[in-house]
């Protein structure tokens, strides 16, 4: 499995940055988590360009539970490759980026920062693919 999570801007909250190395790591079992941090540049398109599906977390998306995201995660992975995720900064996505996004999800119906939406996506990629893997981090 092979994901990035594209950062539209930097995350510097230590904290943050340290809940998100510890889940990187825990990833490593499952296949590749990759983080990339990028400020827009007017129409330039944030997508890593080996990402051949993407998503765009979106407020407006749609909202699958921990279990459906597993199986979104096999769907899209197993049909496209790599599967980029893009969280806006502060002030949404960056329009030229959310233009070329193949769908969306919402982590919550609930406004988040950020850079909590950032660390949520992360766990919840975490857990997605420990789900299909049959781990037991996920109690459910």
């Amino acid at each position: 499995m092979r994901l990035v999570v594209v950062q539209q801007g930097k995350i510097k909250d230590a904290s943050i940055l340290t809940l998100r190395a510890e889940f990187l790591k825990r990833f490593q079992r499952y296949g590749t988590l990759t983080v990339v941090e990028k400020e827009p540049k007017g129409a330039t398109v944030l997508w890593p360009s080996s990402s051949r599906w993407k998503v765009l977390l979106d407020e407006r998306g749609e909202t699958p539970t921990s279990e459906q995201l597993s199986k979104l995660l096999r769907k899209w992975t197993m049909a496209h490759g790599e599967v980029a995720f893009l969280v806006g900064d502060a002030y949404g996505p960056h329009a030229p980026t959310k233009a070329t996004a193949d769908t969306s999800l919402a982590l919550s119906a609930l406004t988040l920062p950020h850079q909590l939406a950032h660390l949520l996506l992360i766990e919840q990629l975490y857990r997605a693919a420990s789900i299909l893997a049959g781990s037991p981090y996920h109690h459910a």
